[in-house]
């Protein structure tokens, strides 16, 4: 007995649909195509570090992968999986930008006394102030450090003006002109108004321009 015409149409798109979703899976899966799926370009300073670097393969087949999730979507399964590969997370970052030097670790903003703080800047993880496939170094704007800072006061301050005059002042702007966050960049740090950067030159600098802060490093990141 012949099959009305309207599912005979479905069948039909069911077994073409069939070998396209196999090939998907295969395409969206293999690393050597993954620069094909990437919601934009690489920063400057990764080019030539591989996808699989910072995308780390979700554990299992692709079979049990959709079986997993079709699971979790029935009430059978309490958490989701990833299909494909993982969310990128502060661990992939760490493994090349691990630093004895770090001024500035995440794992400090873990701390109570933060708590605060991090409602205005996520500094718990790599990913609240840095992303990739864009094209910003990172995307937080120069006043983050108030988060943090808006009480600092020392006992001896180098500088001038001095930091309570600048905090007083809100010149939260100022901040970058002086310090690179994260303590990296071999340079002498500025004690006069008249010694430091450009705060325009700072700002190209989170939007993926050259360094105020020189080129040279102390911790040179990974290659891979």
């Amino acid at each position: 007995m012949r099959l009305p015409q309207a599912r005979r149409v479905r069948w039909f798109a069911v077994i073409l649909a069939i070998p396209s979703l196999a090939l998907a899976v295969w395409a969206f899966q293999a690393p050597k195509n993954m620069a094909s799926f990437a919601h934009g370009p690489l920063l400057k300073d990764h080019q030539g570090i591989t996808c699989t670097a910072c995308h780390i393969p979700s554990p299992g087949t692709t079979r049990q992968q959709i079986q997993a999730k079709l699971h979790h979507q029935i009430g059978f399964r309490d958490h989701p999986v990833d299909f494909g590969f993982g969310e990128v997370s502060s661990d992939q970052c760490l493994a090349c930008h691990a630093r004895p030097n770090e001024r500035h670790p995440i794992y400090r903003f873990r701390e109570p006394r933060f708590a605060e703080a991090i409602m205005q800047v996520d500094a718990t993880s790599c990913l609240g102030c840095h992303t990739e496939h864009t094209a910003e170094r990172a995307f937080v704007g120069l006043e983050f450090c108030s988060a943090c800072l808006s009480e600092l006061s020392l006992k001896s301050d180098p500088i001038s003006p001095s930091h309570v005059d600048l905090i007083a002042a809100k010149d939260w702007t100022s901040c970058l002109t002086c310090h690179d966050f994260h303590g990296n960049h071999a340079y002498r740090t500025p004690i006069r108004t008249s010694e430091r950067f450009d705060v325009e030159a700072v700002r190209s600098y989170l939007l993926s321009g050259p360094s105020p802060y020189g080129s040279e490093k102390i911790f040179e990141g990974k290659s891979e």
